[in-house]
């Protein structure tokens, strides 16, 4: 077995820096005849509505698309009331346009709560003036930085004491990075700028010229996206990497709501297509893959990294030094047979064995087991770190109106995520393992390098069947940016493509406008875990 020093600190940066998961639970059910707002932040107006005559069964709601003639068991002025009644019910006075499949009616529906149960309150300003659309985009910036700045050290911190629970630092170095360094600070100065941007672009253009549309959105967020100039080079790359493939999630989402195309599954091949690159690469091109994100893999997967590069020279037909073999199996605690097999290899080897990959087991299926339990135990601090953290900082209200129900819901959903990771990193080592052996038995011959992008889609595609149905498109957007960027430089290596100075910024820029578009007009369509990040850090305009 390799030995093994999980890396929290790469961990945090390669789950953690940009994709901070929260919980969401469904609010407590209301009376049919009035909405409380006791737990929202966005006034609302509640009316009754018209009682139903004892003659005609109560139909569909009007906007429903499986029914386009309901109203004409109504009256014209009965129809109207419930028109304006439900439109009472959204923070613009108006029903968001973009669905007209039952899906996209549903998922407009949910999206009003999104935006509830804040702990920390917005703060606001009256934007019938300049001024005071100025003063209201400052009193956003303060909250947007100081919120984003708190969850961002408070995460770094609880990261730093895994660190601290194992020996390897003290207290203080991890309370003064964790605080006072220069990743919380610029995180949160970087929220904050962006929300001042916003709404001051936003609600400037709103009174200028006089109406609230999705034009103002856009020029806003495309403005506000300038601020990721605060950030550091490779946190911009990564935001830009995200938010781009969201905001084409958007633009899927507003088709498939319109009922122009839809692909059931689509979110789990996405992923395992994207998985299928990112572990090519891992295994034949890691210059590709970002430092802290190869290390985290290489931390997990529990195979030495020297290993990998004896099976890159072997699958490009270079020589290896067997004595240099020799030593890492040693240097890993090698058994006996493990010392047997390397010491008859010669440098044209056929094929690197599995007493290589996992010196410590003589047997595959015993490794693969004992690697499940191992990386399971080693992630699910991770995991809760970043599903507690944003619970107890955002979501407290909703904590402390049903502690039981949203803790269990919490911690089972850790326990899974954790077990995904483990499914895949067993999948994927136990089709290494089989095709070596297979070469062992003479059944299949070479080790052609694409079989390493074949592994990845397969062990890919089973394992995201274990994460709850809802995340999975959550995983396909933060594995896709990573594959994206492993492509480019491979293409690029080859002279394929050529480098665009600061394309980060314009590419976060771009992405940004059509958020904020989509979030003023059609939020539904963005993803869940977006719309509440946006909310609950940058608030409504």
């Amino acid at each position: 077995m390799a030995e093994h020093n999980n890396d929290d600190t790469s961990a945090s940066q390669t789950l953690g820096s940009s994709y901070i998961a929260i919980e969401h639970t469904p609010p407590p059910s209301h009376s049919s005849s009035t909405v409380s707002i006791s737990d929202l932040d966005i006034p609302l107006m509640t009316k009754s509505l018209p009682p139903a005559k004892e003659s005609v069964v109560a139909p569909s709601s009007p906007s429903s698309p499986s029914s386009p003639t309901s109203h004409a068991h109504k009256s014209r002025k009965d129809y109207k009331k419930e028109v304006e009644n439900d439109k009472a019910s959204w923070p613009n006075g108006k029903r968001p346009r973009g669905y007209r499949t039952s899906e996209g009616k549903e998922l407009a529906e949910k999206s009003k709560n999104y935006k509830s149960g804040v702990s920390i309150p917005h703060l606001s300003a009256p934007c019938n003036t300049y001024q005071g659309v100025l003063t209201h985009a400052l009193l956003g910036a303060i909250r947007s930085g100081g919120v984003s700045y708190g969850l961002k050290a408070l995460v770094n911190l609880c990261l730093g004491m895994l660190k601290l629970m194992k020996g390897k630092t003290t207290f203080g170095p991890i309370f003064k990075d964790a605080f006072f360094g220069a990743d919380a600070i610029r995180f949160g100065s970087f929220f904050g700028m962006f929300s001042f941007l916003w709404k001051s672009v936003n609600n400037g253009l709103k009174l200028h010229r006089g109406k609230d549309d999705r034009l103002n959105g856009a020029i806003a967020g495309a403005v506000a996206g300038l601020a990721i100039l605060i950030e550091s080079h490779e946190r911009r790359v990564t935001f830009a990497q995200q938010m781009l493939i969201r905001s084409m999630q958007g633009v899927y989402n507003a088709g498939k709501h319109r009922g122009l195309f839809s692909f059931r599954h689509g979110d789990a091949a996405l992923f395992a297509i994207a998985c299928g690159q990112v572990m090519y690469a891992y295994t034949m091109q890691p210059d590709s893959i970002p430092p802290e994100y190869l290390k985290f893999m290489l931390n997990t997967a529990r195979v030495p990294a020297e290993a990998l590069a004896f099976n890159r020279a072997r699958v490009r037909g270079f020589p290896v030094d067997v004595s240099q073999v020799q030593a890492l199996v040693k240097r890993f605690k090698g058994t006996p047979k493990a010392v047997e097999t390397v010491a008859a290899l010669t440098e044209y080897t056929n094929i690197i064995p599995c007493a290589v990959l996992h010196p410590a087991f003589d047997s595959c299926k015993v490794n693969n087991a004992e690697r499940f339990v191992q990386v399971t135990k080693n992630i699910l601090p991770v995991y809760a770190t970043l599903n507690f953290v944003p619970l107890l900082i955002l979501r407290m209200k909703r904590l402390l109106a049903d502690p039981v129900n949203v803790l269990s819901k919490t911690s089972f959903n850790t326990l899974r995520s954790s077990v995904f990771l483990a499914v895949f990193v067993v999948l994927y080592q136990s089709q290494i393992c089989g095709h070596r052996n297979l070469v062992k038995s003479g059944w299949v011959q070479g080790n052609n390098k694409y079989l390493y992008w074949l592994f990845g889609v397969t062990c890919s595609g089973t394992a995201i069947m274990v994460e709850q149905e809802s995340r999975r498109a959550e995983l396909a957007m933060y594995v896709l940016p990573k594959a994206a960027e492993s492509l480019y430089k491979i293409l690029y290596q080859k002279n394929w493509i050529k480098a665009v100075k600061h394309w980060e910024v314009m590419t976060f820029s771009f992405a940004m406008s059509l958020i904020m578009s989509f979030y003023q007009q059609e939020e539904q369509v963005l993803s869940p875990f977006v719309t509440k990040l946006i909310y609950h850090i940058l608030g409504r305009n």
